[in-house]
C-alpha cells in the first residue's frame, strides 16, 4: 500500500541519516573490519556450547562488541578516556557462562571467573581489572554497582542496544548521550540485517553481524 511503502522509505532515509552522523563525527577512526576479528569469540568458550548460537550468543556478543566499540569511539572523540581493550573482551567474553537464557543473575560473576582462568595470555594486564568489573556489572541494576565507571555506562548501553533482539530495548534507560540520540535508532537494522545473513544468506554467527555491519556502512572493509 502507499502508505507503508512511504513509511518504509522514510524508515530508510533515517537509518541512512544517522549512519551518515556516525561517519561524519567518526571520519577516520572508523573501526575496520579486522579489529573485530581479534576479539572474535570461540564457541569452545561458552559454558553450554548450544547457546553460542542462541539469543546470548556468538552474534550477540558480536554486536554488543560492534556497539560498544562506535560508541567508544564517539566519547574518546569527545575527550573522554575509555579502556578500550577492556571494553572490546568484556563485550567477547560477558555472556558466554550462561546457564539458561533467563534469570541467571550469577553468569556475570562464572564469566569473570572463566576469563581469569582462560584468557590471562590474551588480554592486557592493565586491562584485566576492568574486563573482570564489566563482566560481573553488567547484570545488576546501576545502583548495585559500587561505582558506575565510564566503562560500565559504556558496555551496559552496548549491551542494552541489542535489546531489539527481544524487542525490549528501552531508551530511557541508555546512560551516553550518543546512545540515546544516535545509536538507538541504528539498533534494530543491525539486527535485522545480521539476521538476515545469517538465516538466508549462509553468513557464521558473528561473520553475519560484521558483514550487515559493513553493509549498513558503520565499519570499513579490511
Amino acid at each position: 500500500m502507499p502508505g507503508e511503502s512511504q513509511e518504509g522509505q522514510r524508515i530508510v532515509s533515517s537509518i541512512q541519516e544517522h549512519v551518515a552522523q556516525v561517519r561524519r563525527l567518526l571520519g577516520d577512526a572508523l573501526p575496520a573490519r579486522a579489529l573485530f576479528e581479534r576479539y572474535r569469540p570461540e564457541r569452545e568458550w561458552f559454558l553450554q556450547p548450544d547457546c553460542a548460537e542462541d539469543i546470548h550468543g556468538i552474534d550477540h556478543e558480536a554486536r554488543v562488541l560492534i556497539w560498544q566499540e562506535l560508541l567508544a569511539r564517539l566519547l574518546i572523540k569527545g575527550g573522554a578516556a575509555l579502556d578500550q581493550e577492556a571494553l572490546r573482551w568484556a563485550a567477547a567474553t560477558h555472556d558466554t557462562q550462561r546457564v539458561s537464557h533467563g534469570i541467571d543473575f550469577p553468569h556475570g560473576q562464572r564469566a569473570a571467573a572463566w576469563v581469569k582462568r582462560h584468557l590471562l595470555h590474551r588480554i592486557p594486564v592493565d586491562s584485566l581489572d576492568t574486563v573482570l568489573y564489566l563482566n560481573i556489572w553488567h547484570v545488576p541494576f546501576d545502583d548495585q554497582a559500587p561505582e558506575m565507571t565510564p566503562e560500565l555506562a559504556v558496555f551496559k548501553d552496548a549491551d542494552s542496544l541489542d535489546r531489539v533482539r527481544i524487542d525490549d530495548l528501552n531508551a530511557r534507560y541508555l546512560r551516553c548521550h550518543y546512545s540515546q540520540t544516535l545509536l538507538q535508532y541504528l539498533a534494530q537494522e543491525l539486527f535485522d540485517r545480521s539476521e538476515a545473513k545469517r538465516w538466508s544468506e549462509g553468513y557464521a554467527t558473528f561473520d553475519c553481524v560484521c558483514a550487515a555491519a559493513m553493509d549498513m556502512g558503520l565499519i570499513r572493509p579490511d
